[in-house]
């Protein structure tokens, strides 16, 4: 699903240049869940928004579902998002003057997809807001925000979903729920999960995990012998 080849990633500052990640190497296969743990600062976040094709890096490759991604130029990149890719935020990024029901439909609509009012319902309903669909944002808590937020990303049946510290606004028994809700539709829709966290017990919910310092990602000695002896 994914392939990642000596990923580089550098921004200039003025008259210094600084490398914020350095030859990143990964490979995901369809289906799997995938956690990289890292602390503020450390990479986490820019690396994810190269995954799913929101920038492009400074050397190396990444092939997303056969497409090379940091080949394409920004519309090609925005056509492959709304195909294939899901995107949950921190942030949850919801429009304030559509209701949750409008703003799961949008990316459907957008999309072209048949039905996409009924479609939007039987999402927000597997989420658990079917009695919130014509609430806004701000008459909705965090959790259900962030319940929102899931209903879109799953909206256009991404092949691929990537979620960025998708608990860290919440506290801890709605983070629960909330990472419940992505690990049970991760299961049921065979959708790639790949998340950035800081939040280790959250990360063990994953099949594998990857930890990221100071722009060098790693994964844990034994992981890769671990998963043959399950396999």
């Amino acid at each position: 699903m994914l392939k990642v080849s000596e990923l580089t990633h550098r921004v200039e500052l003025g008259n210094d240049t600084l490398t914020i990640l350095q030859g990143v190497n990964l490979e995901i296969n369809r289906g799997e869940s995938v956690a990289i743990v890292g602390r503020s600062g450390s990479g986490k976040t820019t690396l994810l928004g190269l995954l799913a094709g929101l920038d492009t890096p400074s050397e190396g490759s990444v092939v997303l579902d056969g497409a090379v991604v940091s080949d394409l130029n920004e519309d090609e990149r925005a056509r492959l998002r709304a195909q294939r890719v899901g995107f949950v935020f921190q942030s949850f990024q919801l429009l304030p003057a559509l209701t949750a029901l409008e703003n799961v439909m949008l990316p459907l609509e957008l999309g072209g997809v048949e039905h996409p009012e009924r479609k939007a319902r039987e999402l927000l309903e597997r989420v658990g807001l079917g009695q919130r669909l014509q609430h806004t944002p701000r008459q909705l808590s965090g959790g259900e925000q962030q319940r929102v937020a899931i209903a879109r990303a799953f909206a256009s049946n991404p092949v691929i979903l990537f979620a960025d510290e998708p608990t860290g606004n919440l506290d801890n028994r709605t983070g629960q729920a909330i990472s419940d809700l992505l690990m049970a539709l991760n299961s049921e829709q065979g959708t790639t999960l790949v998340m950035v966290t800081h939040d280790e017990h959250l990360a063990t919910r994953c099949q594998r995990q990857f930890s990221i310092e100071a722009g060098v990602l790693s994964e844990p000695a034994g992981a890769e012998r671990r998963r043959e002896a399950l396999s």
